[in-house]
């Protein structure tokens, strides 16, 4: 990884922060971690190795929120930067819980021509959460997807919690792109968190459909792996 790009990014989310504490109507929260490798929707495009990540979140007490996502990553052989920017609003339920709806603007530093927006909206409650996602141009390509998920944990025990998630991405497009399904995609993930204080450690066992979609440059993973995880919440 470069330094300098990490401090980029690293700057990038943290300039949040100041402009966040200048209201006492606001409150930060985050976490740093540091993933065995990276892995989005269930794919991993680069060479599987470790990378650190960072979160920041602004929440104000009217509902909305902003917040920020940066992850070293690989395409292929080109390493870089996942930045994430998003912007939304929640209520909570009368039953319970919570809605939400936003967008997101999503970067990747060595391969521009894939930065691509999406917007969603979502249910979220004490022990799960699910979201659906709307993209007209997912990747940077001419093609309109949906990727809808579901995420779950349950605490079997105080010292870990039992964790899964489940998702599918569908070309609602239905033509063919680089990368992209043709018709749908499912991942998954199962696992567990066992947290310690501030700190939590997860290990999951991941699953990704093995459709053959993918660019020319990305690395054939198997569809099944193991990924551990070691994430600071602040």
């Amino acid at each position: 990884m470069k330094p300098r790009g990490a401090a980029v990014a690293l700057a990038w989310l943290c300039a949040l922060a100041p402009a966040a504490r200048a209201q006492a109507d606001m409150d930060i929260s985050g976490s740093v971690a540091l993933q065995s490798e990276y892995r989005y929707r269930g794919q991993n495009p680069g060479k599987g190795n470790a990378v650190p990540q960072v979160t920041v979140n602004v929440d104000g007490v009217a509902g909305w929120y902003l917040g920020g996502f940066a992850s070293a990553m690989t395409i292929g052989d080109a390493e870089g930067y996942k930045l994430q920017g998003y912007a939304g609003y929640a209520r909570r339920l009368a039953s319970g819980g919570s809605w939400e709806a936003g967008c997101s603007r999503i970067t990747y530093t060595q391969a521009h021509q894939n930065d691509f927006s999406e917007c969603y909206a979502g249910l979220s409650f004490e022990r799960g959460s699910t979201r659906i996602y709307y993209s007209p141009k997912y990747l940077g390509f001419p093609v309109k997807t949906v990727y809808a998920e579901v995420s779950a944990f349950y605490p079997v025990h105080p010292r870990f919690n039992l964790i899964a998630h489940a998702g599918v991405l569908h070309n609602v497009s239905g033509d063919y792109w680089p990368g992209i399904p043709t018709s749908s995609r499912i991942d998954a993930r199962l696992g567990v968190g066992i947290p310690l204080g501030n700190w939590t450690v997860q290990i999951a066992r991941e699953y990704v459909q093995d459709d053959g979609r993918r660019y020319a440059w990305y690395p054939v993973h198997p569809p099944k792996s193991w990924s551990l995880g070691l994430t600071y919440a602040f």
